[in-house]
């Protein structure tokens, strides 16, 4: 009896999943860390964890899913290991634009993101920035779609409240 193809079953099937999801996962997990060279490296880790397990996939699984579920949970685990460390360590000076008013619009974007949740700031980022629609992240985060409406308005609902306060607080 022949086996059934697995979605991973060779390099030449892992380069093709990296050509295909890599940009959105860099994406994503950008979103959620806040910094490019840390979503490189969870994005990375992903695909390495992908390898790693490709002998365990089923030949139904949804592998875009699975990409954002594995990115998502390297992402949240990065957060946690940086907020041990921070605590250790004092934070470092952002670095300057040339624009100062974008900067400080991006930098309270960025401080009220930080302000959620990891796991709210995940399903914020995958709905509003990449587009991933509540069946999607319902296959990436293990729960009901209704959960996951309820929670990620409850998320866009803070994240307004938040950059509200913070610019009240910037007008006086």
């Amino acid at each position: 009896m022949e086996h059934p193809t697995r979605p991973i079953a060779d390099e030449a099937a892992l380069e093709q999943a990296v050509r295909q999801y890599q940009a959105e996962l860099l994406r994503y997990a950008a979103g959620i860390l806040g910094n490019a060279a840390d979503a490189e490296d969870a994005v990375q880790t992903a695909f390495l964890k992908l390898w790693h397990s490709r002998g365990r996939l089923r030949p139904d699984t949804n592998l875009r899913a699975l990409l954002y579920r594995i990115t998502c949970n390297t992402a949240l685990d990065m957060l946690r290991r940086a907020r041990r460390e921070a605590a250790r360590t004092p934070p470092a000076a952002p670095p300057e634009t040339d624009d100062p008013e974008t900067a400080d619009r991006r930098a309270a974007l960025r401080a009220a993101l930080d302000a959620l949740a990891p796991q709210d700031r995940a399903l914020v980022w995958g709905q509003v920035v990449e587009g991933l629609s509540y069946r999607e992240l319902a296959a990436i985060h293990h729960r009901p779609e209704p959960y996951l409406r309820n929670r990620c308005s409850r998320a866009k609902r803070l994240l307004a409240d938040l950059l509200t306060q913070m610019e009240e607080e910037d007008c006086t």
